[in-house]
Order: C-alpha cells, then structure tokens, then sequence
C-alpha cells in the first residue's frame, strides 16, 4: 500500500473523532462570525458556506499577541510554508500546498501587490490597521486572474466604527529591535475613517550589516451617502531599507551592500443597491513599487572581479479596473457578471564595474522598459437549491497581449450532514502569466520568449467539517490533488535565441488536519498538521538540481504542525504559546563546488506571548497593557535554506494603550 494511500485511510477512519484536528478556518487567531464573508469567489459567502477551506484572522488578536508582519501570521495557515533567509527584512516568500511562491495572489483592499509575473515579497508587509487577513487555500483564477494558482491571501483594513478609538504600543528587545505603532478610527455622519502606521528598526540576526529599517502608513474612508450606496477609498504606503552581509550562498563577506524598497497601493471602491434583485458595483486599483541595490567596494582591496561594485534600479505599476453587476434572483441564490481590465508595466537599470587585470571598466545593461493589457470578462453563481446543498460555479476568459486567450473555471459544492457534519469539495484550474524578463529580457545571457503560455494548474479537494457544542469543538480534514503544467524554464541558447521554454510538469498534493477545542471561556487549545508529497513530473531537458526528473520541489516541507493554546488564568492575564514544526525538505548547496542537491533536516521552535492589564479601560480611562513576546524560546538551531541560518531566540516587550 502507498504511503498516500495509507495516510488517506488512515485519516479517513479518524475524521469523525472530534479532537482530531482544527477546522479549516479556526486557530488561535482565527474569528467565526455569522456576518463573516471570505474571498472564495466574488460573492459575499459566510465563513461555514464556503465548499474550499478559507482560513480568517483577526488582526486585533494578532496583534495582541504581539505579531507585527503579516508573514508571522501566515506561518499560523494550514499548508502555507513561509520561507525567510538570514536576518529580518531578507526576501521572504509563501508556498501554499507546495506551489510556486508566485502562485499566491495579495490583495490590499482589493488592490493586487503582486510584483507584474507572481512574485511577492512579504518581508516589510505590516500587521498595520489590518482587520483581518483571509487565506483562500486552492485554485482563484476564476475571481483574481492570474497569479491565483494555489491560493489567495487578502488584507482588509479596518473600517472607522462608532465613536474615534485609538491604540499604541511601545516595545524594544533582541538584536537592537524597536517598534512603534499607532492606529485610529471612527466615524462623522456618514463617514468612517481610520489611521495606521508603524516603524520599526533592528540592527539583524548578523555580527555586521545587517540593519533594517522598516516603516508603513495606511488609511482608509468609507462614505455612505444613503442606506444603498457606498464609496471607499483606501491608501498604504511603506519605505524600507535592508543592509545584508551575505553573498548567494549564505557567506557573510560585504560590509556594505544593500537595497531600498518603496510601495504605495491606492483603491477606491463603490457600489448602488439599484433594487433588492441588483446592485452594481466598480474598482480602481493602483499598485507601484521601486527597489534600488548598491554595492559600492567595501575597501580599496575590494577593486577586482567581475562586477565588483554594481548598482540596480526597477519599479513596477499595475493598474486595475473592474465592474460588475450583482444579481439576487432569488433569497437563496446570487450571480456575479463583471469584467476587469489591467496594465502592468516594468523598468529597470543597472550597471557593474569590473576589473580582470587588464584595467576598470564600467558596463550598464540596455535600459529595460516594457508594458503589457489584460482584459478579462468572468462569471461567478452560488444557489442553495434546498436547505443544507450550497453549489457554486465560475468561468473567466482572459485576452491577454503575453499569451493570448485563456480560459478558466471553478466549481464547488458543500452539503450538510447529521450530527454536526459538513462536507465539501472543489475543483478548478488557475494559471500564472510569465515574468516580464520571460517575455521582454535581452541581455547575452537572457533573452525572453513572447510565445510563452501561462504557467497552468488544475486541482481539486474534498473536505470533511464537524462541529459540535455550538462551535466549542471543531475539527477538519481535507484532501486536494494539484498538477502543474506548462512551467516555464530556463535553458542555454544561441546568441539571441530565446532562453526559456514551457517544458515542466509537476505534481502537489496532500492533507490538512486540524482541531480546535474551547474548554471553557478562559482556556482554548488546537493542533494542525499538514502532510505535502510534491514530485517533478516532466522536467524536459532542465538541467537544474531544483528541478529534476521525480525529485521533490525545493523548500517545500513534507510536515508542518501546529499546537497551539490560549488561556485567560486570571481576569487581567492572558498568555498564548505555540509550538511549530517544519518538517524535511530539500534545497540546494551553491556554498559547495559544484554546488549539490540537499535534504534539510526537520526543527521545531516554541514561541509565547503575555499581556498583562494594568488598566482595564473603564470610562475616560485608557486601556495600559504590559506585553512581553518571545521566539524560538528554546534557542533551535535549523536552516531555513541552505548555507542561511535561522533566528535565535529574540525577545520583545513594551506596553500598548488603547483608549
């Protein structure tokens, strides 16, 4: 019997054991409540009606653990693999369910951050204002195009509510690391607003060049000239600077290199209730970024080599546009009709100064600028044909001038059990346009392919959910089977000869299981586990170590758990404490020569937090809370890649107000 095969049996037989695992959308940080709508499709569905497994955090409950960046929380999903090398503000990327780190869409109130190809950093990416952040697991393209392929992690920030509300917090700790962060909200006639901001600075995990400076601004208002209109208009902004020491092995070896990064997301939303049977709805987005790398020499001695010194400058604008047309035909069903059109474009500039013995020279690449449109017309349903059956369905055609026409469709459906149970399943595909250097690069060693398809998947799920006591025991399990197709590699060619092909074909799947149990109002614990098999499927004539013929994808874990507990001993006490282990997985050593193919070894890290009220926010009294929040408490030594140590230990404390 395959190992697949006896997991799925065994599992299957455990399903109905209430403190097996925790649901799907439940942890420690997790918020179930009845109004709660995700980002499944683009309907507004509940949490407990949604046929893919969605996970929902609350940002208050985040923070008050003391988390201030978002990839911290997503460390908490199911089958998200968050991957950071060396010291803070280091690249960090997201692999759900074993896909690409650029098949996962981030939307910021709506507003697409994807760099223009997938990619995202979510380094400085800041728990700021945020209200909650939503984790599709599985296929979206129908909903968000491209980029979509295994999941979908969206960020809303809060919403002015009621009389002006604020809170700040203070905190200081390992590696010269402080953070400052404040926030505001509230509303005037028909208008909500709210403020947020932070920065934050720590000299790094590393004995030299190793700072980062990291600081966010955000806004959001909301106007609601009558009961069936509304309008919204949401900004964010976020500068930082990354000093880091160490060459693409890991090495520690330059005493001054680093990067600086800007971004700016603007959105502004608006909708008419016309009856009870339609509303329309529209979307205007802009997302841009601009990074800037230096390298100067770190000395006199440091003047020989090939591009010894090197400076680089690229940004990237997406503008989106969307409408759509929301029709209730019926209490139990609801259709969605709309079309998006979006225009990316890229610049770039470097130059590299080297010196082989025969004298300095200075060479910059050809100056890199290019543009290209996507329109897209989608169609989304959901229908409760009778009590307890909830079926959704969607279709996207996307004409897009790097690839043409593309289609894709989803659907999905959820049937209530007795006793509590809920079953669920899914099945769609999604796909990822080419990097802008796939399709527009032209240098000697890098030329890109305009005949280029999309990167495409298609996936499916089944899921089984129990619930008892009124949500005071939880539990989940999950299946999905995910193949990927038409991957775009990279292959030597002729001089001027295009350098990548769609040559690859792999393969992802695996379980979730979770449970969550609320013992009593002051006590709630839960576990997770995830198990992921990936393998490469048609690895053409690549050559890679990171991609070769039946070996697994690289940086993806075989196991993550979780176990988790939060407990409210004493009315002014409350303490949270996690356990995380990442399990095997493989990379590769370029600090050897030649470099080799790895198998990381597995770790674990244990982490606690504790706030204390010293004033529990009576009338015209603010809020005084005493926070302390400590990492890898039991100082674990691991990679998280090859040749790039993980953090010790680090501990924060500070106090936050609320008033």
């Amino acid at each position: 019997m395959s190992s697949w095969t006896l997991r799925s049996a065994v599992l299957a037989g455990l399903a109905g054991l209430p403190m097996l695992a925790l649901h799907a959308q439940q942890d420690s940080a997790a918020v179930e409540l009845p109004d709660m709508v995700v980002s499944e499709s683009r309907l507004p569905i509940p949490a407990n009606a949604v046929t893919s497994a969605v996970t929902v955090l609350s940002g208050d409950d985040l923070r008050q653990r003391g988390l201030s960046l978002v990839q911290d929380a997503l460390r908490e999903v199911p089958s998200a693999a968050v991957v950071q090398p060396g010291s803070y503000g280091a690249v960090t990327s997201l692999f759900v369910r074993g896909g690409e780190s650029d098949y996962v869409k981030v939307l910021v109130d709506g507003v697409p951050v994807n760099e223009p190809g997938g990619a995202f950093d979510f380094s400085s990416l800041t728990l700021d204002d945020v209200e909650r952040i939503e984790i599709v697991r599985g296929p979206a393209s129908v909903t968000y195009g491209s980029d979509a392929v295994t999941g979908v992690v969206r960020i809303v920030t809060k919403q002015g509510r009621g009389a002006v509300r604020g809170s700040g917090a203070v905190e200081g700790g390992t590696f010269g690391s402080l953070l400052g962060r404040a926030d505001a909200g509230g509303t005037t006639g028909r208008l909500a607003w709210s403020l947020g901001g932070s920065s934050s600075t720590t000299t790094g995990s590393y004995d030299f060049n190793s700072d980062f400076r990291n600081s966010a601004g955000t806004g959001r208002l909301v106007w609601r000239p009558d009961g069936r209109s509304d309008v919204s208009l949401t900004a964010r902004y976020g500068w930082k600077t990354f000093h880091f020491p160490t060459d693409g092995a890991g090495v520690p070896s330059d005493s001054n290199q680093f990067s600086h990064g800007r971004s700016l997301a603007l959105g502004l939303d608006g909708g008419r209730q016309l009856s009870s049977v339609v509303e329309l709805r529209g979307a205007a987005a802009v997302a841009r970024s601009r990074s800037f790398f230096d390298d100067m020499p770190d000395g006199a001695w440091d003047s020989t080599g090939f591009a010894y010194a090197s400076t680089s400058e690229s940004g990237s604008t997406r503008w989106n546009l969307d409408g759509r047309a929301i029709l209730r035909p019926t209490l139990r069903s609801m259709i969605s009709a709309g079309a998006q059109f979006e225009r990316q474009l890229v610049n770039a500039a470097a130059s590299y100064t080297s010196n082989f013995g025969d004298g300095t020279s200075t060479v910059s690449d050809p100056p890199f600028d290019a543009s290209r449109n996507d329109v897209a017309a989608y169609l989304e349903a959901r229908a409760e044909p009778v009590t307890g059956l909830i079926l959704t369905a969607g279709g996207r055609l996307d004409h897009d001038e790097a690839f043409g026409d593309y289609a894709t469709w989803r659907a999905g459906a959820r049937v209530a059990l007795p006793r509590g149970f809920a079953l669920r399943g899914a099945a769609g595909t999604g796909f990822k346009a080419p990097t802008f250097a796939e399709n527009f690069a032209n240098s000697p060693f890098e030329v890109g392919n305009r005949d280029l398809d999309p990167e495409r998947s298609r996936s499916w799920e089944v899921g089984l959910e129990h619930d008892l006591a009124d949500g005071r025991l939880r539990t989940a399990l999950t299946w999905y089977d995910q193949r990927f197709r038409n991957l775009i590699q990279y292959l030597s060619a002729p001089p001027g000869e295009p350098t990548y092909q769609n040559l690859g074909a792999a393969l992802a799947r695996g379980i979730e299981a979770s449970a969550t149990a609320r013992i009593c109002t002051a006590l709630s614990v839960g576990a997770s586990w995830s198990w992921l098999e990936t393998r490469v499927t048609d690895a053409g004539p690549s050559s890679s170590l990171g991609f070769s013929q039946g070996d697994r994808l690289l940086r993806r874990p075989a196991n993550l758990v979780r176990f988790w507990g939060s407990a409210s001993p004493l009315a002014r006490l409350h303490l949270d404490a996690d356990v995380l282990y990442t399990g095997s997985r493989d990379d590769v050593d370029f600090g050897s020569v030649p470099s080799v193919r790895v198998t990381l070894p597995s770790y674990a890290i244990l982490n606690a937090a504790v706030g204390f009220a010293l004033l529990g926010g009576a009338a015209r009294t603010p809020e005084v809370t005493l926070t302390a929040r400590g990492e890898n408490l039991l100082n674990s030594d691991y990679e998280v890649i090859a040749g790039f140590p993980g953090r010790g230990r680090t501990v924060m404390a500070g106090v936050r107000v609320g008033w």
